[in-house]
């Protein structure tokens, strides 16, 4: 039998019969990193064909996983013309219009220069969702480069601007030209969790869930795209051979944890350097990285030659500083009642429900109206509610132009400060590092209309404990340079310094070396378990959200959860319906939960039975009781 197949195979493959070694590229005999990564590329092909000719052999390949390629010339005509519609129908903003041109204009104009590193600076509310598009799809023709991946920091940003290109480039809803990847669920848990004998489901419906990204836009979240490149799973890997002759688009770079640093610009380096790629980064607070010996040598062409003129001429907002002494979170709630309009950002989901909790009691002993609207944003809602919630906030606004009784309140977490599109006259943001401050002071007077004196960001440090651990070395580096008597957050000459001074200041060991020595070395297994964006800190949690005027959503990802619980294969889209509807819980906080409210699914996403509030999401008032 074994013979037979042998001879079968090589009359198919005559080169099994004379093996020979693989010619490999020069550069492969002097650069080990490179190596790596072409083995990791060469992985990914193999186990991409290998998932589907296995597919195809199980019936399971059908059309609706094969992607039409239309072009980069047809996907750049159609983006053309429906931003031309677009503007057209916009409301004009005076002041920010003309700048928005002229950065559109520049970065086409930066996508006929040849491939490598781009940097993208622009202020906030400058039109970078449409000028790094721009430069994409041009780019991308110019080179006849085969795809466009933009990377985003958030699932809400992801989400709309998924939506955005969605739009332009596949207003037909083929849904074959955009592909929005960006699951929090763990499927491999699955496997680990099989074998040691917890569950005796089969798990081979993971190879078809596996995303391959194979389309010509996508759209995903720089958690997904990373970790794929340092994975050592095959699912997770599958994707990484369609990256070469790419054009990568990092929105919000300055959002990449400083932790992975290290290992995520190396991995941009090789791709730019061996593979075809170019690298577009693409910040309102773009950090400093070119002097980093991970980077030594690489100077970046800038999208927008005059940054400080840009920035000086859209300084929309002035600050004030609460910090001595510490108002408390009731405090900072009333004061914020008392503007008509007023965004509340802060650094944790207990302390957004604190104050969400304090308006409400103010509303219902009469203290605020009963006309004040008040909103919550937090990852304790589900992926959809956030976006119903900030599409009912851009609705509620955009009936300002026509009445100014709009009263509104907002609180949210840091979710809402890179690149979502809201604008508050008043922003009050608890203290944290000067480019989260210099982010969400974005969303105060995004579109320039309140004159010369310009909205207000009031910066307070809560006397209430708590922000992310994250946050620590950041905060000292910016109590250093920016505050009373200091700089403000949007000063570029001190974010300059602090970039620097901040990487200093954490050191190697501190920005990922650890895990560009378990790449050196081929260490897979290491480099695996070394790389982690998000630490493994929190589970994702399916609840029982039914979203704004499409409730056949819902009932697609029920009938997924179905399909889950008796155990039936999935095909890729099967863990995308489920996106929409996922919230996160701290793992200790899930790890105590009875499992009537807290269920396990499949690998480590959890089913949520208890009580789910429309304002605030999952309700874990039980535990305070």
């Amino acid at each position: 039998m074994e013979a037979e197949a042998v001879q079968r195979l090589a009359s198919l493959v005559p080169q099994l019969r004379q093996p020979q070694a693989p010619e490999l590229p020069s550069w492969v005999h002097v650069d080990s990193l490179a190596g790596e990564m072409l083995l990791r590329m060469v992985f990914s092909a193999l186990v991409d064909a290998d998932y589907l000719d296995t597919a195809e052999h199980f019936g399971r390949c059908d059309s609706a996983w094969l992607r039409e390629s239309l072009g980069m010339a047809v996907l750049l005509d159609r983006f053309e013309a429906g931003r031309g519609e677009n503007l057209a129908n916009r409301p004009p903003s005076p002041r920010i219009d003309g700048v928005r041109q002229q950065v559109y204009e520049a970065a086409v104009e930066a996508a006929r220069r040849d491939q490598g590193f781009f940097r993208l600076d622009a202020p906030t509310g400058t039109g970078k969702t449409y000028a790094m598009a721009g430069f994409a799809l041009h780019h991308a023709k110019a080179h006849a480069l085969r795809r466009v991946i933009v990377a985003v920091p958030y699932l809400s940003v992801t989400d709309q601007n998924a939506k955005v290109y969605r739009d332009l480039l596949d207003p037909d809803r083929t849904g074959q030209v955009v592909l929005e990847h960006h699951s929090a669920i763990d499927v491999e848990a699955v496997r680990r969790r099989t074998v040691r004998g917890e569950r005796g489901r089969s798990v081979r419906w993971q190879r078809f869930a596996a995303e391959n990204w194979d389309a010509e836009f996508i759209v995903t979240t720089t958690v997904q795209l990373f970790e794929s490149l340092h994975a050592r799973q095959p699912s997770r890997m599958r994707k990484l051979h369609r990256l070469a002759n790419s054009v990568i688009v990092l929105d919000e770079v300055q959002a990449i944890p400083v932790h992975v640093l290290e290992p995520v610009l190396l991995v941009l380096r090789q791709l730019v350097k061996r593979f075809g790629v170019t690298v577009l980064l693409a910040s309102a607070t773009q950090p400093e990285f070119w002097e980093l010996p991970v980077l030594k040598g690489v100077r970046p062409v800038k999208v927008v030659e005059d940054v400080e003129e840009l920035h000086s001429a859209l300084r929309r907002v002035r600050y004030r500083w609460w910090i001595q002494p510490r108002p408390s979170l009731a405090e900072v709630a009333r004061e914020s009642a008392t503007h008509q309009q007023a965004l509340v950002v802060v650094n944790t989901t207990d302390h957004a429900r604190q104050v969400y909790r304090q308006w409400t009691a103010m509303q219902e002993s009469g203290v605020i109206g009963s006309t004040v609207e008040l909103r919550h944003l937090s990852t304790r809602m589900c992926s959809r509610h956030r976006l119903d919630t900030i599409e009912w906030i851009r609705q509620l606004q955009s009936r300002k132009a026509a009445s100014d009784e709009v009263n509104l309140l907002v609180v949210s977490t840091q979710l809402i400060e890179a690149g979502v599109d809201v604008d508050f006259p008043v922003l009050y943001r608890a203290m944290a590092p000067a480019e989260a401050l210099l982010q969400a002071a974005g969303r105060c007077n995004r579109e320039g209309l309140l004159g010369i004196e310009g909205g207000l960001v009031v910066v307070f440090e809560p006397h209430e404990q708590g922000r992310p651990p994250s946050y620590e070395v950041p905060l000292h580096e910016t109590r250093r340079r920016f505050g009373p008597r200091r700089a403000a957050p949007d000063e570029l000459t001190a974010l300059a310094a602090y970039y620097p001074a901040l990487y200093a200041t954490l050191g190697p060991e501190a920005l990922g070396s650890a895990v560009v020595q378990a790449r050196r070395e081929w260490d897979f297994i290491r480099t695996a378990e070394l790389f982690r964006m998000i630490p493994e800190n929190s589970v994702p949690v399916l609840v029982d959200y039914i979203p704004v005027g499409e409730p056949a959503l819902r009932a697609t990802a029920d009938r997924v959860v179905d399909e889950l619980r008796r155990g039936n294969p999935l095909g890729p889209n099967g863990l995308r319906h489920l996106q929409p509807f996922l919230a996160t819980l701290p793992r200790a906080t899930a790890a105590r939960m009875p499992k009537q409210l807290l269920s396990p699914l499949i690998g480590d996403l959890h089913v949520w039975s208890g009580p789910y509030d429309l304002h605030c999401g999952i309700d874990l008032t039980l535990e305070d009781k």
